[in-house]
Parts: structure tokens; sequence; C-alpha cells
């Protein structure tokens, strides 16, 4: 036989032998037949492939694989793989349980009578699941409500002496006071809650309309987001312009200017005390005026004065006209002894419209 016979026939057992060897690890012997059951679980709470199945205590598989339902990858689908010889009736139900105080699951098959023939599940069949408790798996289902009642009579017992110490005639004892310091402290928490938990609602809508109104004002940033560009893009340029100019020589020439400013406003100040003392005089000499003191105030102050003064206009103004229109009446002068020429007025002499409305006046 060659060499590289010898070579592929070795392999071949090799891989044949850790095949088995991994088969036999999973608790599966690839040397039996057997047939594969699927179970749909809501939660299968840590249970692992290889992990056993029971009839009454009695293995008869293991867990072959464990895999998400594709149709809605929320149900658990659980592969058995079941002897051959192990003829299941199809009122089979799967039970889930832990069967050891670390929490180790297992998969308990139940069912009622024998079947033959049809009546048998057959290889690939679908078998109902269900599941027990952790406390129900450790103590057994024939046992638990036994248990459940000692347990329940146990509690109310010590209950009822708990009860008897606080609120009997022991109640004045120092743990029926301090039962008693308990109940109002659980009171004060009570009302405490109350008060935290009508603050927390009246908090909670000052914050939502705080909510509603960092809303409306982020609303209206991104409704206004172009105008806010432009906006920022004006004032870049704005900086970038005041950036560019000479403000130093701005600055100082604006300087210079307020000093003048200042000069100038100093003497308007000057000016204006100046002012306000010539009107002050001027206040002082209208109230004399007004009072009669002075020329002036008796001239506007005495009227017969002011009459007088009248009168007296009045006759100056006749007795120039009279001297403009009769000259001859107030100057006689005869040059070289002749008679003076009487005097006869020009035609249309503008004089006469004087005398006549002097005349008139």
């Amino acid at each position: 036989m060659k060499r590289e016979i010898k070579i592929g026939i070795f392999t071949i057992v090799a891989a044949a032998i850790i095949f088995w060897g991994y088969k036999f690890l999973l608790g599966q012997n690839v040397l039996n037949k057997s047939n594969t059951f699927y179970v749909e679980y809501p939660h299968i709470e840590n249970l692992k492939i290889s992990d056993p199945v029971f009839i009454n205590g009695f293995k008869v598989g293991t867990v072959k694989d464990i895999f998400l339902k594709p149709e809605d990858l929320k149900t658990i689908i659980v592969v058995l793989d079941i002897s051959k010889e192990i003829k299941l009736p199809t009122n089979t139900i799967a039970e889930l349980y832990s069967y050891g105080v670390m929490g180790t699951k297992a998969i308990d098959l139940l069912y009622e009578g024998v079947c033959s023939g049809s009546d048998c599940l057959g290889n690939g069949d679908y078998i109902k699941g269900s599941k027990i408790g952790f406390i129900k798996s450790l103590i057994g289902t024939s046992e638990f409500h036994e248990y459940l009642g000692s347990l329940q009579s146990s509690v109310g017992g010590i209950i009822d002496t708990v009860n008897a110490r606080l609120t009997g005639d022991g109640a004045d004892s120092e743990l029926g006071r301090t039962f008693a310091d308990m109940r109002d402290a659980i009171h004060n928490l009570k009302a405490t809650t109350y008060s935290m938990n009508y603050f927390f609602e009246q908090s909670t809508l000052r914050f939502v309309s705080v909510l509603d109104n960092v809303d409306a004002i982020t609303l209206n940033l991104r409704q206004n987001n172009q105008n806010l560009s432009l906006l920022l893009e004006n004032v870049t340029a704005i900086s970038s312009q005041l950036r560019n100019a000479e403000l130093d020589s701005t600055l100082a020439k604006t300087g210079q200017t307020m000093a003048s400013a200042e000069e100038v406003l100093g003497s308007l100040k000057a000016t204006l005390e100046s002012a306000t003392v010539t009107f002050e005089e001027m206040n002082v000499l209208f109230a004399n005026m007004q009072q009669g003191d002075g020329t002036m105030g008796k001239l506007f102050t005495d009227k017969a004065l002011y009459e007088s003064l009248l009168s007296t206009s009045n006759n100056l103004e006749l007795l120039l006209q009279d001297f403009r229109l009769n000259p001859k009446r107030y100057v006689n002068v005869s040059v070289f002894g002749k008679k003076q020429k009487e005097y006869t007025p020009p035609e249309n002499d503008p004089s006469e419209d004087e005398q006549v409305k002097v005349g008139k006046e």
C-alpha cells in the first residue's frame, strides 16, 4: 500500500474520531439513531446547546441547536435530539426548568399514555413548550402546593406575633414605641413625597413652557437663518473696514477736534455768563422803568409828560411846515434898499396838499 493512501486513511479516521468526540462532548452519540423535534419558547433563560432532555428524570436526548425564528426574530426555536427508540404522543409538552442550584437548565418531556403509529410525533415535528419557575423546579411539582401552604402558615404566624408585639398589650415596649415612630416617619415621608410630587408637577409645567419658548426661538432662528447670515457678513465687512481704516490718526484728529470744541465751549460759556449779567442788568433797568424811576421810567409811566411831549412835537411839525410854506412871515430881507418881492407859490405846489392835510388835522 502506498504511503499516500495510508496518510489519506489516517486522516479520514482522525477526522471521524474528532467529529465523534465533538458530538460526544455535546451529549450526542452519532452511533445511535435519533429523531429531531422543535420547540418554541418566548424566553429560554440561559438554556445552552447540549443541555439534557429528560422523561421523569431519565435522560433521553440533548439540546441540539438554538436559533431565532426568522419570521419575527423574537420567538426562540430549540432543536431537540431524542433517541429514536422513544415514542412521543402528540400531547407531549416540553417543560423548561432549572434542575440545579447553580441554575442549570434542562427540558422535561411530559405526556399521558402511550402512542403507536400516526398517534406519535414524527421526525421534524413541533412540540408544545412551557416552563416553570426556579423555586418550583427545586421543590418539585407534586410538593409545591404543600410547601406553599406550610410557608403561608409560618409567615402568617410570624406576622401575627409581630403584630401582637407592636399593637397588643406589650405595645408600650421599646419595640412598640419604635414601630410608632416608624409609622409617624412613614406618614411624614408620605406627606413629603406628595409635596415633592406637586412641586415636580408644577416644575414640569414650567419646564414644558420653557421648552416651548426654546422651540419657538429655535424655529425663529431657523427661519431667519439667511438674515442672520447676511447680518454676520455685514458685521464682518464692517469689522474689516474698521481694521483697515487708520483709526489711530482718526482718533488723534478727533481728540484735537474735541479739545478745540472744549475751548469753543469755554468761550461760549464765558459769553453766556456775560450775556446773563447783561440780561440781569436789563431786567433791573426794565424793573426801574416800570416803577417810574429815571427819565425813561417817568416817560413810560407819566401820562401828562407823554401828552406834553406829543403836543410839542405836533406844534414843532406845524411850525416847520408853516415856515416852509410862508417863509416871508418869519424872514424879511431887503437887498440894496429894495422892497422884497412878495412870495408867489408855484403852480402845483406840493405844499398845498400839506396845508390841506394840516388844515384837516
